[in-house]
């Protein structure tokens, strides 16, 4: 679009493609709500004011617009929905832009997941932008599908440069600290192109937050308290409150914002499940559920919406004014915050719960089964862990939160074998390496609610190796063997029988189903997990066990993982 040709509607001497009448107008530079009229041109707003003819009239009898909601940060592997199906899921709920981080895929799969994202989102209407991955492989603990160096990324950065708008959350804050030359680079890149540095630091304070942010790194995902939000912001950090599936901190961050300080705040959603996304919502949730918690719901849309575009540069999006995109969300109140309608480049995409049109982007021929699942050889027999005199160290996970703590326990001795004990709520954990098939470890792990079975998936967080919890050997076997055969997915078994699946065969992470089949699916997944004893959702929890960047104590393939100081640690102790 052309400056001359969008002029000549602003100022009324020519038709608007689409007038928008009868709406009360949410300003998030102002506060203010006015009642008044919208000029559309192309996928622009030409001008607000008293237009009184269109090519196109809607009149959206009273209702509340509001800019798109902007997320900003996630990874769409999070969903187990292929790309155009999460799109579906998270227009229907007002989200129009989001910063995806496609570091799930690419440990995984290296350059070729990144452009799978890329061309799968390519003239879709949904805004995506990718934070180009900084940490893959993210540990050196853990072994990972492939690798992307510095000289991966400036490539990618000058091939798709607008696509391409931040370094993807930068976990290995010790390697930041202790100022690791590949790692650095990598900043050094994004940021003399004048992209962001999201940042990855979870319990940094003091001199050590200060060195990280002389990084460039300028926002974070992570803060779990008041205080470290807080802290963050006084340093200039953007904070996003997260509330994903797994990690959820949006009670305990928003009493931090206040009047003064709001414009430090966004919102994310990081890794959610596409049964939470259409329950209970995307960026909607955490808007509404702010405002419940007693933010004014004019600040929690600035932080849905101008605060994440400023922050990203992201200079037409995030409010509704003259020469912005045509990125809308219709309310029928500001309480409730019930969406009726979703405006996408000055087209209505959303109409009472319903996508209007189907879901298609530029590449029509985006493959259904990416990557292949390669198990280390094994038998049931080799899963034993003979007993020694010592205790063990047992992983205790906490619901809600990434965070986990190390237990010394005297384990559960079953014929001269340390076993899983429902008694206790502590399972047996096989991480399973499954790129090149090289190995496996073992563990034990309590808070999995399990009585008895084994559930397994192909999704653990970051390399994605696969995760099988269980009470024994034999089902952790079927599960394990049931992924392979689906050549990535999600599993329950109980007494050798497979109870339930889910098919991921896109580089093990998304399914090559649509949108509502997925989530009926992980309806019947949460079913029959009750069956086994399980009430808590733990394929999400499990999926993230791997995480070597996130405290206390966690496993992969290599073995268990003392975070703090990056270093493996035996299973057996005094």
């Amino acid at each position: 679009m052309k400056i001359r040709d969008i002029i000549p509607v602003a100022l009324g001497n020519k038709e608007p493609d689409v007038l928008l009448t009868n709406l009360h107008l949410v300003n998030v530079f102002t506060g203010e709500i006015e009642e008044t009229n919208i000029a559309l041109y192309r996928k622009r707003i030409a001008g607000i004011g008293d237009y009184t003819s269109g090519k196109k009239i809607i009149d959206l009898k009273g209702g509340y617009v509001v800019p798109g909601f902007i997320d900003a940060h996630l990874h769409i592997e999070s969903s187990m929905l292929a790309p155009q199906q999460f799109a579906e899921a998270i227009l229907l709920r007002g989200t129009t832009t989001v910063i995806a981080d496609p570091h799930e895929i690419t440990n995984v799969l290296g350059i070729r997941g990144i452009e799978y994202i890329i061309n799968a989102t390519e003239g879709i209407p949904l805004n995506v932008y990718i934070a180009i991955p900084s940490a893959v492989p993210a540990t050196h603990m853990e072994t990972a599908g492939s690798y992307l160096g510095p000289e991966d990324i400036v490539g990618f950065v000058d091939t798709y440069p607008q696509r391409i708008i931040a370094l993807g959350e930068v976990m290995n804050f010790p390697g930041v600290l202790n100022m690791n030359r590949e790692l650095i680079t990598k900043i050094e890149i994004l940021r003399h192109k004048y992209k962001k540095i999201d940042g990855h630091a979870p319990g940094l304070t003091g001199k050590p937050l200060n060195a990280y942010i002389d990084a460039f790194i300028r926002s974070d995902h992570e803060c779990t308290t008041k205080e470290e939000a807080l802290e963050k912001a006084s340093k200039g950090m953007q904070i996003f409150i997260r509330e994903g599936s797994a990690a959820k901190n949006l009670d305990g961050l928003i009493p931090a914002v206040s009047l003064l300080n709001h414009g430090c705040f966004s919102f994310c959603t990081d890794d959610r499940d596409p049964f939470d996304i259409m329950n209970h919502g995307h960026i909607d949730y955490l808007i509404r559920h702010s405002i419940k918690q007693g933010i004014d719901p004019v600040i929690a849309i600035r932080m849905a919406t101008i605060n994440t575009a400023r922050y990203f540069n992201l200079r037409s999006m995030g409010a509704i004014a003259p020469g912005y995109k045509a990125d809308m969300v219709v309310l029928d109140n500001l309480k409730d915050f019930n969406i009726t309608s979703v405006i996408k480049d000055s087209e209505v995409v959303v109409k009472d719960g319903t996508l209007l049109n189907p879901m298609q982007g530029i590449y029509k021929n985006i493959p259904l089964n990416i990557g292949r699942i390669t198990l280390p050889p094994f038998t049931t027999k080799d899963l034993a862990v003979p007993a020694q005199e010592k205790n063990i160290r047992v992983i205790e996970m906490t619901e809600g939160s990434l965070f986990t703590k190390e237990l010394i326990l005297k384990p559960t001795i079953k014929n001269n074998c340390v076993a899983a004990d429902p008694e206790r709520d502590i399972a047996k954990i096989v991480i399973f390496e499954r790129h090149t098939g090289t190995g496996y470890s073992i563990g034990f792990v309590k808070g999995t609610g399990l009585l008895t079975g084994a559930a397994g998936t192909s999704v653990g967080h970051d390399s994605h190796n696969i995760s099988v919890a269980g009470m024994n050997d034999e089902d952790i076997t079927t599960a394990v063997r049931e992924i392979e055969k689906m050549n990535g997915g999600m599993v329950i078994v109980n007494k050798g029988k497979v109870l339930w699946r889910l098919e991921l065969p896109i580089a093990g992470l998304m399914s090559h189903k649509n949108l509502f089949h997925v989530v009926q699916t992980l309806k019947e997944q949460k079913e029959v997990l009750h069956t086994i004893g399980c009430e808590k959702n733990l394929f999400m929890a499990i999926s993230f066990i791997q995480l070597a960047v996130i405290p206390e104590i966690k496993i992969t393939d290599q073995g268990l993982v003392d975070v703090i100081k990056q270093e493996f640690v035996d299973l057996f102790t005094d």
